[in-house]
């Protein structure tokens, strides 16, 4: 490979056309160019290989052991089927400035050491510069982090698995940039009004609800009885530049849990995005991927209607039908928006891109510390820091009566934060599940973007991001007393808030750390 950047192979590419015929230059073509790729990573064990081919019509390739553990809810929920695939999809872009990929898992969330090994595996010649996987944090696939399986102190994961998506993403990539061909972009951001009915006392009609008001919200919104909620749908569309202009790809921005199933759905499936990605892709053609936003805190479907234009009433909650009607509404809107849209122009976008790795976050969960200490936690992705230097062992730090529990030692977890421009959009690249109010926050700082998305669960996987001010510290302050089963002597008792906001959290200073990196990378890139 050249060591000259793109930038300079286009224009030297360019001079020298005339006496190359042009033919040698069409790879080298200036202007923006994408690819797309896509891979099945629905999770096949032995047990479950024939109800995969009766599923989908074809067999599947055993990648999963016994049993596979379905994240997102309680413990030892387990897979007794199929009712759709799992993806990995992606696209890849290339024009002035850089060379980014954004691949969508629908996973309930993956580690940042994951995304660093297939980075490692995307081939040097692919000349990626910035690589984005997220996860879509659908509550109906395999346990990729480990908190869900069998019981609370046993891991549900699969390291065979997450080698397998591994490969499947890094493959997915270079196949994406060997695709690579001359495109062109844009973008719509829709409103969420009216795509749920406003039925039940947490629905504002906005196609998501927020069912974990926090202290000081009421304040913030007091119109809504202190619920917040991105109701944006923001989508970015990729289209060939030559006649007749076939769309490649749309992804589509939103905040919600894709969890409308709920807890009692034992058939692996994306959840409503399913839907939204078949209807997109019937009435636009090319690939749909589904990002999931600032969804944390609680924005989800669990307690919206949508009426069901079949019988003309709400349709049955935890239905698939019900996702089927929400998936389609939610596509819909994103349709009829890029339809309004003028014809594309001819402009190249620059591309410009900024992260900051590592980012140390202090780690104040007992429990997170205790799944370290024993074990649940990938194994591959839960290295501790202090001053910066990787730290192992154990300690016995907590109060009686659970003196005994183990902790694992170290100040800090590192995760990363990202940001990127393409045009006129703005992207910002998030490792938690964070609340609206502070998506609101990031998008104030992307000055001069007409359009702003927020990529959650980006890169990594390390829990809820709320502000600092709402923090209710019981739930942690208690972990001694709850894992000894002995609660009520803890001095919060009966107060202790151990929603999964405060007990799947890393602590009060996950939005101070975060939000101290992000901001200033937004602001870099105006």
């Amino acid at each position: 490979m050249s060591n000259l950047p793109r930038s300079a192979l286009v224009i030297l590419c360019v001079l020298a056309a005339p006496m190359l015929g042009g033919l040698q230059c069409t790879e080298l073509e200036p202007g923006l160019r994408a690819g797309t790729c896509i891979r099945d990573i629905t999770p096949v064990s032995p047990s479950l290989a024939a109800a995969y081919q009766t599923a989908f019509g074809q067999p599947g390739v055993v990648n999963h052991s016994d049993p596979v553990y379905l994240a997102g809810f309680g413990n030892n929920r387990r897979a007794t089927g199929y009712h759709d695939r799992l993806w990995a999809r992606g696209t890849v872009l290339d024009g002035p400035g850089g060379r980014i990929a954004i691949v969508a898992l629908d996973l309930v969330g993956y580690s940042n050491a994951e995304v660093e090994t297939i980075r490692g595996l995307v081939a040097a010649e692919s000349e990626v510069d910035y690589l984005v996987v997220h996860s879509t944090h659908q509550h109906e696939g395999p346990d990729t982090l480990g908190i869900w399986g069998a019981n609370p102190l046993i891991s549900g994961l699969d390291f065979g698995y997450l080698d397998f998506v591994n490969e499947a993403v890094a493959s997915c990539v270079d196949e994406a940039v060997q695709n690579l061909e001359i495109a062109r972009v844009r973008y719509a951001t829709a409103f969420g009004e009216g795509l749920s009915m406003g039925l039940d006392p947490e629905d504002d009609g906005l196609g998501v609800a927020d069912t974990k008001v926090l202290a000081g919200d009421s304040l913030l919104s007091p119109a809504t009885a202190g619920r917040i909620v991105d109701p944006l749908l923001t989508a970015m569309q990729i289209r060939k530049r030559s006649h007749p202009f076939e769309t490649m790809a749309t992804l589509v921005n939103f905040a919600s849990h894709p969890e409308s199933m709920g807890s009692g759905n034992t058939l692996v499936t994306s959840d409503f995005p399913h839907y939204v990605r078949e209807r997109i892709e019937a009435q636009l053609g090319g690939m749909a991927i589904w990002v999931s936003g600032d969804l944390g805190v609680l924005q989800g479907p669990l307690h919206i209607d949508v009426l069901d234009p079949n019988t003309g009433q709400a349709a049955v909650r935890r239905s698939f039908r019900f996702a089927e009607v929400h998936g389609t509404q939610l596509a819909d809107r994103v349709v009829e928006k890029l339809a309004g849209l003028t014809p594309l122009g001819d402009s190249t976008p620059e591309i410009s891109f900024a992260t900051v790795k590592p980012v140390a976050v202090p780690l104040a969960n007992p429990f997170f510390r205790l799944f370290i200490a024993v074990g649940v936690l990938n194994t591959r992705s839960t290295t501790l820091y202090t001053d910066g230097l990787p730290v192992s062992g154990l300690d016995h730090p907590l109060p009686p009566p659970g003196d005994w529990i183990p902790q694992a030692i170290g100040e800090d977890l590192h995760t990363e934060v990202g940001a990127f421009r393409i045009g006129e959009a703005s992207f910002g690249v998030l490792p938690t599940e964070l609340d609206p109010q502070i998506g609101n926050v990031y998008r104030a700082e992307m000055q001069g973007a007409a359009h702003k998305f927020l990529i959650g669960l980006g890169n990594d996987e390390i829990g809820y991001q709320l502000p600092s001010s709402k923090w209710d510290n019981s739930c942690h302050a208690c972990a001694s007393y709850i894992v000894a089963d002995a609660e009520d002597q803890c001095p919060f008792y009966p107060n202790i808030d151990c929603n999964t906001v405060f007990e799947n959290n890393v602590g009060q200073e996950v939005d101070p750390t975060i939000s101290g990196e992000m901001i200033p990378l937004l602001r870099q890139l105006h």
